[in-house]
């Protein structure tokens, strides 16, 4: 199970869009303006964006703005195609003009029809190209995201989205690749967004990032366990925990174990709590071969120490007493050759 919780984003536009004000202005004296008589009327409302593309050689209305309601709707044919002011020359140039600018310009070219448009505090320009702007960003990132939470278990929640607002390719035909370098994880993962040619170049690459919380069912202490004590299964009791928070959490599975290090009742095990148990441990009772070329004998020994298969391990004797050194063979046998 997964959700999305609302995100908190965050503009990381960098260096892409830069205040042109005098230049805008500029530009809005260089022509006159033309009014359509269904932009007279005034039953209508309209959205500026806050980024758009423009084609030239003059911007569009419906190039940086969007109808809102039916009335706008059935005009918009219309409407879309006034032209305001002259768009830049240079391809792939970007311009930032403010609140209080937009409407100034707006106001010379449509006059007081200009008030149906809603604006945002800013509009952001690119002359040529495309734009992908905060909500396709935003539904792109939930569809690469959900089905990799299903792979995570539990009950996955994303919170903390941060984007940039917009990402501007130079081309109409460049498209958007969302990737991770990584797989997706528990907490904080990043998120790669790559603009990317019909032939596999990368021409611009921005980051984002998002934060998983991951709940689940992990093993807890059920009482307080000591240093090399055994781990059996009226030990183990679970407990839902937030796995963003709880790292290196062992999954319950694998073993025998023993306790590598005292852990408190209801506290999870985590790997670093665990060691395996040895073959052979310290005081064991094993029996000892003897594997001469004409002879083979057996007796008790106690072991001094702890060893895995193959390795060696200091015995003694029962019966006389003497310290040997055997090699393991399993859990029961040590051998002397």
């Amino acid at each position: 199970m997964f959700m999305w919780s609302k995100f908190n984003q965050r503009i990381n536009a960098g260096g892409a869009a830069r205040y042109a004000l005098a230049a805008a202005l500029a530009l809005v004296l260089l022509s006159v303006p033309v009014m359509t008589g269904a932009a007279k009327g005034n039953r209508w409302k309209g959205l500026v964006r806050s980024v758009a593309c423009v084609k030239g050689p003059e911007v569009l209305l419906g190039e940086i703005a969007d109808p809102v309601d039916d009335a706008a709707r059935r005009q918009w044919p219309t409407l879309s195609s006034i032209k305001l002011w002259k768009a830049s020359d240079r391809l792939g140039h970007v311009v930032t003009v403010p609140r209080d600018k937009i409407a100034q310009i707006l106001k010379y070219y449509m006059g007081d029809v200009a008030d149906n448009l809603a604006l945002p505090s800013q509009l952001t320009v690119q002359t040529g190209g495309r734009v992908i702007d905060e909500a396709e960003l935003t539904s792109r990132i939930v569809a690469f995201l959900t089905p990799r939470a299903k792979d995570l278990g539990g009950d996955v929640k994303f919170k903390t989205l941060q984007m940039p607002h917009y990402i501007f390719f130079p081309n109409d035909y460049d498209k958007l690749v969302v990737s991770m370098n990584d797989d997706l994880e528990p907490g904080r993962n990043e998120i790669v967004l790559s603009g990317m040619t019909p032939d596999g170049k990368v021409v611009s690459r921005r980051s984002a990032v998002v934060f998983a919380d991951v709940w689940k069912a992990v093993p807890v202490a059920a009482r307080p366990l000591n240093r090399m004590e055994r781990l059996t299964r009226e030990k183990v009791t679970f407990r839902r925990m937030n796995m963003a928070y709880n790292r290196d959490v062992w999954d319950g599975t694998g073993g025998p174990w023993r306790m590598a290090r005292t852990l408190g009742r209801g506290q999870v095990f985590t790997m670093s709590h665990l060691e395996p148990v040895p073959l052979v441990e310290r005081g064991e009772m094993v029996n000892l071969v003897y594997n001469g070329n004409r002879i083979r004998l057996s007796v008790k020994a106690e072991a001094m120490g702890e060893a895995g298969v193959g390795q060696q391990v200091e015995v003694r004797n029962t019966q006389s007493n003497k310290i040997i050194l055997a090699t393991v063979v399993d859990g029961e046998t040590v051998v002397v050759r």
